[in-house]
């Protein structure tokens, strides 16, 4: 009867150790969400160097950052996890400005693709 105690003694000092583990991790310093996506022209085409910049939603116009989109007209921001909210936009001469609202809930990964529609249309 006392191995059996003392069995399930073990177990559960097992059980809250893993769980407590986990919490500590989930709030590890290097923890983030990111903010990705792809800009696109009208035509479909992927479009490399636009200017990408992530705004607080709650704060208009405060810019957190900036980047150019890659070769395939990519973008990636680190972001603390959530819950935020963010406004991510795209620009290119000669093409509007395109904008999208992002909220993060927790520690994950958010796409969005942001389309450039030519100001001369």
């Amino acid at each position: 009867m006392k191995s059996r105690i003392a069995a399930s003694s073990a177990i559960l000092c097992l059980l809250f150790a893993s769980v407590a583990f986990a919490e500590n991790k989930k709030r590890t310093p290097d923890a983030y969400a990111i903010v990705g996506g792809t800009v696109f022209l009208d035509n479909g085409t992927a479009q490399p160097g636009a200017k990408v910049v992530l705004a607080s939603r709650n704060q208009p116009g405060k810019k957190l950052q900036e980047q150019t989109s890659s070769p395939r007209g990519e973008f990636a921001f680190r972001v603390p996890p959530g819950p935020a909210a963010y406004v991510i936009s795209a620009s290119f001469k000669g093409f509007e400005v395109a904008s999208k609202e992002v909220e993060i809930e927790a520690q994950e990964q958010v796409h969005k693709t942001l389309l450039l529609v030519s100001s001369s249309k």
